[in-house]
């Protein structure tokens, strides 16, 4: 925007068409905003608003929290309390940013409510009411919904002082919550952008090369979606790894967990819904139809992990032994594998020398990783033989410290089938308590490290 003196919003456009619509025309307001953010650098901010406003959104509306938190309460026996106190701390998240973002009004940037109002009794034919936006209009963009947050935040405060909070009282809250948010064309405007040029941009020069290299417009259209999704699901595990180490309490990451599921089902619903079919029709990469398919089912696989059993153990209250913090540090290592390899194996796709350490700092191959996980399944599967057999002086609690290294550094590493039946036998030798039981248990489980070990040797990596 031209650093110029405009008394009346409407000069800014006089240049443009005479057919704009005022929708034309707020877009251009804020494309002009955006455009201020990224000359302040604050790029990254804006990034974690939008990134805390939809997770608020998808933590109001997610059926998969609500079967974990109410898995075995009825309807009306279910207390929001825990969902209330949640949404206070992702309103401090929000307010944060706001304030950050929160640039004070020029005459390039008018509320837009207040343009339309304008216009309204432009056309109408009334005299003109200099004191009606004088009135009414706040000092900054974020000022109303600012000062609706604090408001909401006291209430929710004082409806967690009773001992239980109904379903009717978080749902009164959320309509609150929405109502004011959409009185916020700014936000919304934030919200209903999927793909935001200055925030979705791809820095990796290496990436770049390939999405410019391909020749089919469809192709090259659907990888570069590809990549966005994939790099802003890397960011908000950014945000996730962030937030544990710097929140003494770790709920508040919830949130963020629940949009990076979302961002993963994205993911995986484009895959299925465009690029695969694209794919199959390409000539030039139809060959590579089966292995992109098993590219994409490692991908959700890995996920699985994740969304179909270590975020469902945060929850878990009667069990003493899970470190919280440690889960959701393992739910980062997780998802840092999972879709960074996902990034390198689609980039081989197109150029077979591409190496994903190239891009990401202590980066390992899966291969890499498979190398090292056999060693150190070797030196499990010759101790517990070493006990079964009787040779030298080897105790079940030698074993279980060994097993739990292996679970603390390297079993994420393993593929879903393997890593959910390795705990399937851990599980079963806790349980066995070093009764007869435990060695019929550990038999089974060195048979299964024998099978792993077959299959690492065969497997193509």
């Amino acid at each position: 925007m031209e650093n110029r003196e405009i008394d009346n919003v409407g000069d800014f456009f006089v240049n443009k068409k005479k057919d704009l619509t005022l929708e034309d025309k707020w877009d251009k307001l804020f494309e002009s905003w955006i455009a201020k953010v990224e000359k302040e650098n604050m790029m990254l901010n804006l990034f974690e608003l939008k990134l805390w406003l939809e997770s608020a959104e998808y933590f109001f509306s997610s059926e998969y929290l609500d079967s974990i938190i109410f898995k075995y309460q009825t309807p009306n026996m279910r207390n929001y309390t825990f969902y209330m106190s949640l949404f206070v701390k992702i309103a401090n998240k929000i307010l944060r940013q706001l304030k950050e973002l929160d640039f004070k009004k020029d005459k390039h940037l008018l509320n837009f409510e207040e343009f339309i109002v304008d216009k309204i009794l432009e056309k109408a034919g009334l005299s003109s009411y200099p004191s009606l936006t004088d009135l009414n209009r706040p000092e900054s963009w974020f000022y109303s919904f600012r000062i609706f947050l604090q408001n909401i935040k006291t209430l929710s405060n004082e409806l967690l002082k009773n001992d239980s909070t109904s379903n009717r009282s978080f749902d009164s809250l959320k309509k609150l919550y929405h109502r004011e948010l959409l009185s916020s064309s700014i936000l919304i405007s934030l919200l209903n952008g999927k793909f935001i040029p200055q925030l979705d941009k791809i820095f990796q020069k290496d990436i770049a090369n390939i999405i410019s290299s391909i020749k089919d417009k469809d192709l090259k259209k659907y990888i570069g979606i590809l990549y966005i999704l994939s790099f802003r699901t890397l960011k908000i595990n950014n945000f996730i790894e962030l937030n544990i180490k710097k929140s003494r309490d770790t709920s508040i990451v919830i949130p963020l967990i629940l949009s990076l599921k979302r961002n993963v089902d994205y993911i995986d619903k484009f895959y299925q819904s465009k690029l695969k079919r694209l794919f199959n029709k390409n000539k030039i990469y139809s060959s590579e139809a089966d292995n992109i398919e098993n590219i994409f089912n490692s991908f959700i696989l890995e996920y699985k992990k994740i969304f179909d059993k270590e975020f469902m153990l945060y929850f878990e209250k009667d069990d003493e032994k899970t470190n919280r913090r440690t889960l959701l540090i393992n739910i980062v290592n997780i998802s840092y594998m999972a879709i960074r390899e996902l990034i390198e194996n689609i980039s081989k796709l197109f150029q077979p020398n591409f190496e994903g350490s190239n891009i990401f700092e202590n980066y390992l191959s899966r291969k890499s990783r498979a190398d090292n996980i056999k060693k150190k399944l070797v030196n499990l599967h010759t101790k517990i033989n070493d006990y079964l057999t009787g040779k030298g002086p080897i105790t079940p609690s030698d074993i279980f410290f060994e097993l739990n290294l292996f679970i603390e550094t390297d079993l994420n590493f393993l593929l879903y089938k393997d890593w959910n039946e390795f705990l399937n036998h851990y599980n079963n030798l806790q349980k066995s308590d070093f009764t007869p039981e435990f060695k019929h248990n550990l038999n089974a489980f060195h048979s299964f490290i024998t099978k792993i070990l077959k299959e690492l040797v065969n497997r193509k990596n």
